[in-house]
Formats: C-alpha cells, structure tokens, sequence
C-alpha cells in the first residue's frame, strides 16, 4: 500500500512544543553562561597570564569579547534565519558554540583563546537571535509564557553559573571552561526537536511582502538600549554598593544578590499576567520600579536598605526582557523576524558594554557609586515617561 509522504510527518512539525521551548530556554542560557562563569576566574586568568604583555588588556578581552561580537553580528545572523531557515542556521550556530566554547580547555596560548571567544561571539548571535525569533515563530499567541521563562531561567542560571565559576576556578584557570561541556545536551536536543517554522500569511503589522520596517525596529532598537543600560546597572554594581555599606566579603555580598533574584523571577511572572497591556505600559512601570530600586540603593545606608531596593529594581527588571522580546516578535512578521532579533540582541548587548563606562563617568561627577545609582534611579524615571509615551501605540496582542 503506498504511503503519502505528509502522513509520515509528525503533526507538530513546525508548531510549539513543550520540548522545543525546552530547548529554547536552554540555548538563552548560553550567553549567560559565557559571561558570568568567566568572572570568578579573572584574578586566576591574570595569575596565569599576567606575565604576558598587555595582560591587562587582553585577559579581560576573554571575559568580554564575545558580547561585543554577538552586539556586531547579531543582525547579520537574523538576516541570514530569515533567508537560509531557522533551524540550520540554528544548528549552525550550536555547532560553534560547542567548539569554540571548549577550545580553551585544551589549549593556554592566549591568543588561541581569545580567536576561541570571538567565535564563541559569533555563535551566541546566532543562538540568542534564532532562539528568540523561534519563540515566536513556533509559540506566536502563547509566546508570553515563554518569554517570560526566559526571564526566569537565564536569572536562575545566571546566578548558578556565577556559583559554579567559582568553585570550577578554585580548581583551575581552566575549571569554568568546563562548563561549556553543558552546551553539548543543548545541542543534541536543538538536533532532535527544533525543525523549521510554518509559515504565516501575515504577522503583527505587515504582511510577509511589504518592505522591511526599519522604522519599528528603530524604535524597538532605540527603547531596548535605553532599557539594557538601566536594566544592567544594579547586576554590575551592587558588589560595590554592598562595599559601601560595610559588606567587605564577596561571598556575603554574593548570598544577598543571589536572594534578590527571588524579585526578578517574581517580576518575570508578573510579566505574563500584565501581557495584555500596551508595550509602554509595561516599560513605564518597569521603569519605575528599576528607578525606585536605584534610588533606594543610592541612598543606603546599611546592607539591609540595598536589599530592599535591590529588590525593586529586580521586580522592575524581571519585567524588562519578556516585554521586549514579545514586542518585536509579535510586530514583526515571520519573514522578517530574524533580523528584527538581531538588532534586538545588537540593541540590548550595546547596553551591557556601555552600562559600566556610563555608571562610572556618572560616579566621577557624582561623588562615586550611590550618587551614580541616584542619577541612574532618575534616568530609569525618564525612560518610563519616554517608554510611555514611544510604545503607547502597541499592543503585545
């Protein structure tokens, strides 16, 4: 008896699944991964390279270099989604990301290890930007269940992964390298689960013929590095507010930032029950509470009051990335969607690399640390009453 070929194929095919966000959420850990495992191993990276010329130079180059790839790149991986499919390009980019991840296990020549990290770079933009497109393409009217997990999970993992640093390079200047070992399950799984999308005949706005829109992408590039530097400026600097107030050992500093991810994964789910509301809505108020939390941690005085308004700030944050990322899945169409996340991602991991230099001019003219928090607690005021007024227009819906 002949068979009809469609009949062999599994009725998810190219729908969400359970599995497939799984495997989703686990690709958005990855650059996590690579940037916060590596930050407990800088004094024992410069221990083994600090012999070198320009060690001070090219060390931190290891921790860093693979955001500023993903911040070039990521555009150009999207597009290439949008014009060679979502799940090569995607097997592609885990397929490096595995490599280039373990290269520097096996080797100590520095600049092997840095040429590892720019490929490490160039994966992430592909894993972060396919990874969130296809959240959209395969989930579309549940996609804010999955965006907000993505929230959770790279919070969870991220705090784990600093956790897991540490240890590993207690072992080793090598031992966080290990980690990487943990992409290979995300690989095999990406392997068996992610296929390509089906098509829509027409998504947010635009149908799948009309010109690219660069003007809503502007804006949703323009709203997400406003929003990346606040959302960065508590993560990067508590440890020195916490040294401000008398908290001197890392691993206690390190204990209470941990507890106040309790309030990011509340703000992520807080998200799903908010997702109805317009964009600006949800970006007003997350900028609000990120500025209250700023603004109580500028003006601390003991560990318990940064606490406190850590923890606003991480309700407002935990907020921040599943707004976004449904804003610019649900505007733009699936054709065009790939590239619309790679200007996220560029927008968003613009934000990580220019938060530090920013907080730190601010502290030379503000008297040092709290009074930059205090500055950054009235800007974050100024991005909601912007975020309002810019995103008023759409709905996530």
């Amino acid at each position: 008896m002949a068979t009809h070929p469609h009949r062999l194929q599994p009725t998810t095919a190219g729908r969400g699944t359970n599995a497939k966000g799984v495997t989703l959420l686990y690709a958005q850990v990855l650059p996590v991964m690579a940037i916060v495992s590596l930050f407990p191993a800088i004094p024992k990276l410069m221990h083994e390279f600090g012999n070198l010329q320009h060690a001070a130079i090219l060390v931190p180059m290891i921790v860093t270099i693979p955001s500023l790839l993903v911040a070039l790149t990521a555009p150009f991986a999207g597009a290439i989604a949008d014009r060679f499919g979502r799940r090569n390009s995607f097997r592609a980019g885990m397929i490096l990301y595995v490599l280039a991840g373990l290269v520097p296990v096996f080797t100590s020549h520095i600049f092997t290890i840095i040429l590892s990290r720019v490929f490490l770079g160039i994966a992430e933009a592909f894993v972060v930007t396919i990874s969130s497109t296809l959240i959209g393409d395969y989930f579309r009217e549940e996609r804010h269940r999955w965006v907000s997990w993505v929230g959770i999970t790279t919070s969870i993992a991220g705090t784990l992964m600093i956790a897991a640093g540490g240890f590993l390079a207690e072992i080793s200047w090598r031992g966080p390298f290990f980690i990487y070992t943990l992409s290979i399950p995300a690989l095999i799984l990406t392997l068996i689960f992610i296929d390509e999308p089906l098509k829509e005949e027409k998504s947010g706005n635009f149908t799948s013929r009309a010109a690219y829109p660069w003007k809503q992408a502007g804006i949703i590039a323009a709203v997400t590095l406003s929003a990346s530097l606040i959302y960065y400026v508590a993560p990067l600097h508590i440890a020195a507010v916490f040294q401000q107030v008398g908290v001197t050992s890392p691993a206690t500093a390190g204990l209470l930032q941990a507890f106040t991810t309790i309030a990011y994964v509340l703000g992520a789910i807080w998200y799903r029950k908010l997702h109805a509301w317009n964009i600006g809505t949800l970006l007003a108020l997350a900028g609000l509470l990120m500025g209250i939390g700023q603004l109580l941690m500028g003006w601390s005085v003991t560990a318990a009051s940064v606490v406190f308004g850590a923890l606003f700030q991480q309700l407002g944050s935990g907020m921040v990335i599943p707004s976004l990322l449904a804003w610019g899945q649900a505007l733009l169409p699936l054709e065009q969607r790939g590239r619309g996340m790679g200007i996220w991602a560029t927008a968003f991991f613009t934000g990580t690399f220019l938060c530090p230099p920013l907080v730190t001019a601010i502290a030379t003219q503000s008297g040092g640390v709290m009074g930059a928090m205090v500055v950054m607690g009235i800007v974050a005021f100024v991005f909601s009453a912007v975020a309002m007024a810019a995103g008023h227009p759409y709905k996530l819906r």
